[in-house]
C-alpha cells in the first residue's frame, strides 16, 4: 500500500511512497519476489483524492491519495495490506454483507521536544476540564483540519494518563475504516509537530502509565440494511451468526494478537490495569478481549486487543477473517465471562515472540489473510526488532529503562 502526497499548483507532483519491505530504520528484507528491484506500477486510487489541510497553506494546497502496486507480472502487489483487506472485504460483498467499524484512537502528545514532558503539566487528568482549557485551542485546531482534511472524525477527549487523549471515528463502511484511521495518525503527527509538540502512537510510550489503544468497534449488514449481529428474541440481543463470529474471534486471538500488537512495546500494554489479558467475553469486563454492546435495536462487538501502533488494514482483515471462519465452521461461543475467577480463561501471548509463534501456528488465519503477507511480517518482525531488542535490553533492567530503550527505537516513526 502506498500513500501518494499531490502538490496542487499548475500540476500534479508525486513526492513520496511508502515500502513495504524495509524495517523501521531501513533495514532491508529481500523475499524472492522484490530481489530484482525489477519496476512495478503504481495505479493511483483517484475516485477519492483528500485535502491534507494540515500541511496546506494559503498559496498551495496539498492533497493525497492512495495507490496499488502492480508487480511487474500484472498482479497485485501480495505484502500490500490494503490489498489483504479488500480481498476479506470481497469474501463479505459475496455473501451480501458489508462491514461497518469505528475505532477509538488513543495517543499522547508531549510538550515541545522534550518528550518525557507531557501535555497538562504531568498530571492525572480524565474529565478535567481545567486541563483540558489549558490546550483547548490547539485541540479544537486539530479535529477542525482533521474534518477539513475529510477525515470522519467524531469526539475527542482526555484520558486517564498524562498528556495521553483519544480521537473515536464515526462509523464508517469497509475500506474506508481503515484509510481514515491510517491518515488520522499520520495527521495528528504531522499537525503536533508544526505546533511545537511531539505526538506519539507507541503502545506504551512512558512508565508507569497503562498504553494506548486502538479499539476496534464493528458490525455486519446486509445490503438492505438488516443488522447481522442484532436478535431482538434472543436475551442478550445476539443472532446466532454473532456468537460464531464471536467464537471465531476468540478462537484465533492469540495469533490476531500479533498482527494488532506489532512492536515489541505493544506487549508492555497488555496484561495491565485497564488493558484486555483474558480471551474471552463480557459485555463490561475490561479485561475481557472482545466486549459485547447491545440494545433494543442493534449489536456490535468491541475487540480491545489492538494496539495505537496496529496496522488499520490488518486489524480488519483478522477480525474479518476470524470471524468467518467461526461462521464457516459454526464453533461454538462460550459463555459471558461475568467477573474476574469465575472461569479459567486462556490468556493473550506476553511478549513478540510468543505473538509470532501464534500466528505461525494458526494455519487456518494465515491462509485466510494470506500467507505471504504473513511470512513477511513474521521474518520482519524476528529479523529486525525481536532480535534487536534481544541484543540491548538485559534482563536486571528495571521497566522503565526497557521502555525507554523501546521508546527511542519506535518514537521516531509511530
Amino acid at each position: 500500500m502506498f500513500l501518494v502526497k499531490l502538490i496542487f499548483r499548475d500540476s500534479v507532483c508525486f513526492l513520496g511512497a511508502g515500502l513495504q519491505n524495509l524495517g523501521l530504520h531501513m533495514e532491508l528484507f529481500e523475499p524472492p519476489e522484490y530481489k530484482r528491484f525489477d519496476n512495478a506500477t503504481m495505479m493511483p486510487q483517484l475516485e477519492k483524492i483528500y485535502s491534507l489541510k494540515w500541511s496546506s497553506t494559503p498559496g498551495r494546497s496539498i492533497g493525497y491519495t492512495f495507490c496499488s502496486m502492480i508487480m511487474p507480472n500484472g498482479q497485485p502487489d501480495p505484502a500490500c495490506t490494503r490489498n489483504t483487506l479488500q480481498r476479506q472485504l470481497d469474501r463479505l460483498d459475496k455473501m451480501g454483507m458489508k462491514i461497518i467499524s469505528a475505532f477509538e484512537c488513543e495517543f499522547m502528545v508531549f510538550e515541545g521536544v522534550d518528550t518525557s514532558k507531557p501535555k497538562g503539566n504531568g498530571q492525572m487528568q480524565f474529565a478535567s476540564l481545567d486541563l483540558l482549557d489549558k490546550d483547548i485551542d490547539f485541540f479544537l485546531d486539530l479535529m477542525d483540519v482533521l474534518r477539513e482534511s475529510g477525515l470522519p472524525v467524531e469526539l475527542l477527549n482526555n484520558e486517564y494518563e498524562p498528556g495521553q487523549y483519544e480521537i473515536t471515528t464515526q462509523p464508517t463502511y469497509g475500506m474506508e475504516a481503515a484509510d481514515s484511521v491510517f491518515l488520522l495518525r499520520y495527521g495528528v503527527r504531522a499537525f503536533s509537530k508544526r505546533r511545537g509538540n511531539e505526538a506519539t502512537f507507541m503502545a506504551r510510550p512512558t512508565y508507569p502509565p497503562s498504553g494506548n489503544g486502538f479499539h476496534l468497534n464493528h458490525s455486519l449488514w446486509t445490503r438492505d440494511g438488516q443488522d447481522v449481529f442484532f436478535d431482538a428474541s434472543d436475551p442478550e440481543k445476539l443472532s446466532s451468526f454473532a456468537r460464531h463470529w464471536l467464537a471465531g474471534l476468540l478462537h484465533h486471538a492469540p495469533a490476531i494478537c500479533a498482527l494488532v500488537s506489532p512492536t515489541v512495546n505493544c506487549y508492555q500494554r497488555l496484561h495491565t490495569l485497564l488493558s484486555p489479558s483474558e480471551v474471552s467475553w463480557s459485555k463490561a469486563d475490561r479485561h475481557s478481549i472482545i466486549r459485547v454492546r447491545t440494545s433494543q435495536t442493534g449489536a456490535y462487538l468491541e475487540n480491545r486487543v489492538p494496539s495505537s501502533a496496529c496496522n488499520p488494514y490488518l486489524a480488519l482483515a483478522a477480525t474479518i477473517a476470524a470471524g468467518l471462519d467461526g461462521v464457516e465452521r459454526k464453533l461454538a461461543c462460550p459463555p459471558q465471562r461475568h467477573c474476574r475467577g469465575a472461569t479459567k480463561p486462556s490468556f493473550l501471548p506476553k511478549t513478540m515472540a510468543e505473538g509470532l509463534v501464534e500466528l505461525e501456528k494458526d494455519t487456518v488465519l494465515k491462509e485466510a489473510i494470506g500467507a505471504k503477507v504473513v511470512e513477511y511480517f513474521i521474518s520482519i518482525k524476528r529479523a529486525y526488532e525481536v532480535k534487536h531488542f534481544e541484543n540491548s535490553t538485559a534482563s536486571d533492567m528495571s521497566r522503565a529503562e526497557v521502555i525507554a530503550q523501546e521508546r527511542k527505537y519506535y518514537m521516531p516513526f509511530i
